[in-house]
């Protein structure tokens, strides 16, 4: 089974019905790591449903949580809001909270990968009063939530801890000295001395992370949730929240899973705040949804994940559609992982009937040979890899075509990338070489249009040259495109129109 239906079996013997919950704190780009989380929710949330359970996926952005730092991708007027809730800061462009200035592209991509949750604002929430009744029953029980802490983290708290983050005069969150609480108000000095009240009931002012995350539990009614190993770690935040809400908030800890980090191939883990990552946004831009959704479904989540935006892409396409194709065929590419599953549950909506079996790398070349989705289409059919082109095929086309674009014009290697002359370069050629590519334009006048035979013809031209094959390849490539590497050259040259091709080569002659 895979890990998804296993989990989903795991929850279904506790109930039929679940809320499986994920978020995030919006404080930068949200990038591929942080989507390891929510497609993770999902993908146990879609297994819940196919098994005839009901699942609810929500999604809690922590909107409340406070700038931490002038980030490297802020501007230094930033510093002024350091210790603001996110959801009260100016966006660094245009209208709107800084928050929703990052959750806006990320919502956009999960809709794109086919994640539809109900989105909870935590600074919202707060302010509606959902955390009022935990916030009471932990300021009430602060002794025993600072024993529960301590005991269970290993750390000990500053003597005048108390379970809540104030909210100061100017708006900031601080950690004040609590004088007085009498529910729902609190009294606190700051650092200058003054005194400030905070209604706990109105939400001015958080609980800290250890008492927020299990109240999120508790009053959404969380069954299921997927998070990072930073959390997982002994002592570490899940162990305090399970205790908490069970002695404090009298409910139980949700089931879980616990997935390790993507990494951005030669950087490490992604982080926003460093700079090491590609966004959400910007995976979609240069791949398919689905892709990406085979990059978290296809491992077990205890694995971590290499990314790689270069070749990775086309190594992580070819991938996915390999195990489409197995699915159709009615093969098993390996049962223990069940790669069938995954592939089923990286489909952003229905599973398709078939899928046009075209390698990516194909689309590669195509993509900067041919002028447009008509002269794919058209290639494609002449090399006998397309046969009748229905309205889904070209729109799956089209959408593929258009992420090669984007990919060819970013992140993709040097060694992928060509452009077809319009005129012959100028090549310094001795007799020989010029007698070879004459030779080759004799052979390819007559030959077979198609990607085997013209690169089985090669070597026929190699040998009646008398240069080495490798000479030849790259003779071939200087010729058409003005560099000494290119794409798989049948194919690439199957690509082409025949006469256009003859014409360059006899050029040289």
């Amino acid at each position: 089974m895979h890990w998804a239906d296993v989990a989903a079996a795991r929850l279904l013997e506790r109930g039929k019905h679940h809320v499986i919950s994920s978020g995030i704190t919006p404080s930068g780009p949200i990038h591929v790591g942080s989507m390891r989380e929510i497609l993770t929710a999902d993908a146990v949330a879609r297994a819940v449903h196919d098994a005839g359970g009901e699942a609810e996926l929500v999604y809690v952005a922590d909107t409340a949580d406070p700038l931490r730092k002038v980030y490297p991708f802020l501007d230094n007027n930033y510093a002024e809001w350091v210790g603001h809730p996110l959801a009260e800061i100016p966006a660094p462009e245009g209208d709107g909270s800084y928050a929703d200035y990052f959750l806006k592209p990320f919502f956009e991509a999960l809709r794109e990968v086919g994640v539809a949750p109900r989105v909870v604002d935590n600074h919202a929430a707060y302010r509606e009063g959902r955390f009022a009744d935990c916030t009471r029953a932990a300021v009430e029980s602060a002794a025993r939530a600072r024993e529960i802490l301590e005991r269970v983290s290993g750390r000990q708290l500053p003597r005048d801890w108390f379970p809540w983050t104030c909210r100061d005069s100017d708006g900031r969150l601080v950690e004040g000295r609590v004088t007085k609480c009498e529910w729902p108000i609190l009294e606190f000095e700051n650092e200058a001395g003054e005194t400030v009240c905070n209604n706990l009931a109105e939400g001015e002012g958080k609980l800290p992370w250890r008492l927020d995350w299990p109240a999120k539990w508790s009053w959404l009614g969380v069954t299921f949730e997927a998070f990072g190993k930073d959390h997982a770690t002994r002592g570490g935040s899940f162990d305090t929240g399970r205790e908490i809400i069970d002695t404090i908030y009298g409910g139980s800890a949700p089931d879980h899973l616990v997935y390790e980090w993507i990494h951005l191939k030669g950087s490490g883990a992604m982080h926003s705040s460093t700079g090491v990552a590609v966004s959400a946004a910007e995976m979609l831009r240069i791949a398919p949804p689905e892709a990406l959704r085979w990059l978290v479904l296809k491992p077990q989540p205890q694995r971590h994940i290499d990314f790689d935006p270069g070749l990775g892409v086309l190594n992580l396409v070819d991938d996915y559609d390999r195990a489409g194709q197995a699915r159709f065929a009615g093969d098993t590419i390996d049962d223990r992982n069940d790669y069938t599953r995954a592939w089923e549950l990286s489909q952003v909506a229905e599973i398709p009937k078939a899928l046009p079996a075209v390698p990516y790398r194909h689309l590669v070349t195509l993509a900067q040979s041919r002028p447009d989705l008509d002269g794919v289409i058209e290639t494609l059919q002449r090399t006998g890899e397309l046969g009748d082109v229905s309205a889904t095929d070209r729109e799956w086309l089209a959408r593929r075509l258009k992420c090669l674009g984007n990919w060819l014009g970013g992140p993709a290697p040097d060694a992928v990338r060509f452009t077809l002359q319009e005129r012959p370069p100028q090549l310094k050629l001795q007799k020989g070489e010029r007698d070879a590519l004459a030779t080759l334009a004799g052979l390819l006048a007559e030959a077979e249009w198609q990607p085997q035979p013209l690169h089985d013809l090669f070597y026929a031209a190699q040998e009646a040259s008398g240069l080495l094959a490798k000479a030849l390849f790259e003779l071939v490539y200087r010729a058409l495109l003005g560099q000494s590497r290119g794409p798989r050259l049948g194919f690439f040259l199957a690509t082409l129109d025949r006469e256009w091709v003859v014409a360059r080569l006899r050029s040289y002659s």
